[in-house]
């Protein structure tokens, strides 16, 4: 005889208006606290509790309706996952990052980032029993790792929920690292890392991580988190910046914190503006913007955050990748944002962000550009975006990266036809060369984009070939950078830099007649002298403290200019709103914009500053010379 049925508690959600079942309990009362819980939450329109007999009778026993339902936290779409082993992998970067994406809008209602709460037993447990995102967001990941294992996604499902626990586990005893959450506070990153030098190094992300988390916690908002990591960076320390980097890219890679960190903008436009004025280090601390946003340009402008700029490059492409519109002003004026932000992103060798941006930029001016309700056709809008570069090396490196993406793809018999074109008009390798970039690291960076564009291997064998049979001595044009100093966003055949685009003066140097070698640059300001001694050398003048030259000019930018020593000479840069005017020996005087870049040679004098406004202009006299 068949034992009969118990009778049983099913908690049942609203979702989608469609009943799931989130829950089978055995007494009611744990069965009406869950669906309390559930109610709270405020992300489902009804919840009730149903009992079922063990005849199969069906009776409602609990039923309330929540105002906020209809608004879910789910998971996000991901398509990689770094892979852990083990439970110490999980407190990795790059592991906290693809948490990150793949739970963004939990991170986001809890108002905190993975440091915080991985080692948090309580929170562990919490996110546990959200069936709707914890058994998704563990199924998504089985899926991905699996393949890479060698595994069914099932058995990577298993694995993942034995890390889970461990995970648990190493929570509960979180507290063992509590001395080094007052190191951190005492000695700042120095002074943690001097006091875990005798764990072992599987150990180290885990303290790390524990130490910025504890930090962190205190903290409510994302602008007081984002400063709370920022104080602790150290300019001159490569382990301190790639740490600080790596613990702000976390916070910042969101909707929500760049939302808390801009502040007030008139429109999508000017926050996008921004963000690339961030980017570049030269955020104007004239505007309304946030402090911890102008604490993070300075850093970024000071070089060495990798991966924060990355998550910003993001955060500017999902921004792109919407519907919303750039301005509040109608068609035309979305139109002159969006050209503001493309010469924005003009980098040396394409765009910035890679193919991703390649394909957003170019989606997003299909539309933006469209006359009578028609969108522009495809290859009109790789021609216009392609033309905002003045330089083979922008040009190319914009297909060639369209190429790369899914969407170039499709289009890709249009792209290599373009890219052939742009390669006959090519008259010298080294118009291909960022600075410090040597030919053969050109030839071979663009082996390496040509074949991930897709360009049929005889073609790109082609075009290198070309590459290779022009002489490197002929003349080249030397055209300006809009990126930070010493920023390389591209391969090693063509890095960083920018251009300002349209109408730019161009200038040629004649590479018959380079200076000397071991030539020096000097520069003299108000009595005092500075000298740049070897290639690869800067200083930067503005207005921020932390320049090599600093000026009391309202008019000039925090980091206004940039001056290097390169192998062929002294090079001026501009980075700032209101230009710098270059005058040299023999009455010869230029203005540069923001963007533009100068050979220097010989001797002459930068100038900085306003007269209107009843300025004084900085005259800052450079020298070339040979040792």
């Amino acid at each position: 005889m068949s034992k009969r049925r118990e009778t049983r508690f099913e908690v049942v959600v609203e979702q989608g208006g469609k009943p799931n079942i989130d829950g089978v309990f055995d007494d009611e009362k744990a069965a009406t606290e869950r669906a309390n819980y559930l109610l709270r939450l405020a992300k489902f329109p009804v919840v009730r509790v149903v009992r079922i007999t063990g005849s199969g009778r069906e009776e409602t026993v609990f039923q309330k309706s929540s105002s906020g339902g209809g608004t879910l936290t789910t998971i996000s779409p991901i398509t990689d996952a770094n892979l852990c082993t083990d439970v110490l992998q999980v407190f990795s970067f790059d592991s906290r990052m693809t948490l990150l994406r793949l739970l963004r809008g939990y991170w986001d209602d809890q108002g905190v980032v993975p440091c915080e709460q991985l080692h948090r037993y309580y929170p562990l447990r919490y996110f546990e029993r959200e069936a709707l995102l914890f058994n998704p967001a563990v199924s998504r990941l089985a899926s991905i790792q699996a393949p890479m294992l060698g595994l069914k996604p099932h058995e990577r499902y298993d694995q993942i929920i034995r890390l889970f626990t461990a995970l648990k586990d190493l929570a509960q005893k979180a507290d063992t690292l509590a001395p080094f959450d007052q190191a951190l506070m005492r000695g700042g990153i120095a002074g943690l890392l001097l006091a875990a030098v005798d764990r072992p190094v599987e150990e180290r992300d885990r303290i790390v991580s524990h130490a910025v988390g504890s930090l962190l916690e205190p903290h409510r908002d994302w602008g007081a988190k984002l400063s709370a990591v920022l104080r602790l960076h150290q300019e001159g320390d490569g382990e301190n910046t790639r740490l600080v980097d790596e613990f702000a890219a976390e916070i910042v890679d969101g909707r929500e914190p760049i939302r808390a960190l801009i502040g007030y903008s008139p429109d999508l436009g000017s926050a996008i503006l921004a963000l690339l004025a961030t980017l570049r280090g030269d955020l104007d601390d004239r505007l309304p913007h946030t402090e911890p946003l102008l604490a993070l340009s300075n850093a970024i402008g000071g070089g060495g955050f990798v991966q924060t700029r990355e998550a910003v490059l993001r955060r500017i492409r999902g921004g792109l990748d919407g519907l919303t519109p750039l301005t509040r002003t109608g068609a035309g004026s979305d139109a002159r944002a969006f050209q503001a932000i493309v010469d924005g992103m003009i980098a040396f060798d394409g765009f910035m962000g890679g193919p991703a941006m390649a394909e957003t930029l170019t989606r997003r001016g299909k539309t933006v550009w469209a006359t009578g309700g028609i969108d522009l056709p495809f290859a009109d809008t790789v021609m216009r975006l392609a033309g905002r570069h003045g330089t083979a090396a922008g040009r190319l490196g914009y297909l060639l990266d369209l190429g790369a993406s899914a969407y170039g793809h499709h289009k890709i018999s249009f792209v290599i036809q373009r890219v052939a074109e742009e390669f006959n008009r090519v008259k010298s390798a080294a118009e291909l060369a960022a600075p410090g970039v040597s030919v053969q690291e050109v030839r071979d960076g663009l082996g390496r984009r040509l074949r991930a564009a897709g360009i049929p291997r005889a073609l790109a064998d082609g075009l290198i070939a070309k590459i290779a049979t022009i002489p490197d001595e002929q003349r080249v044009s030397v055209a300006g950078t809009g990126v930070p100093p010493g920023q390389r966003l591209g391969d090693a055949g063509m890095a960083a830099g920018g251009m300002a685009a349209g109408g730019m003066e161009v200038m040629t140097v004649d590479v018959y007649n380079p200076p000397p070698a071991g030539a020096r640059l000097t520069l003299r300001y108000q009595g005092r002298t500075v000298v740049l001694p070897d290639a690869g050398a800067e200083i930067v003048i503005g207005r921020a403290a932390d320049c090599g030259i600093v000026l009391d000019h309202a008019s000039a930018s925090r980091r206004h200019a940039a001056v290097r020593l390169g192998d062929g000479g002294g090079v001026l840069e501009d980075l700032s709103r209101n230009g710098t005017r270059l005058s040299r020996e023999g009455g010869e005087s230029r203005l540069l914009k923001q963007g533009d870049v100068a050979a220097l040679s010989g001797r002459g004098e930068i100038i900085i500053g306003s007269l209107d406004l009843g300025e004084h202009p900085a005259r800052i006299a450079w020298e070339i010379t040979g040792r």
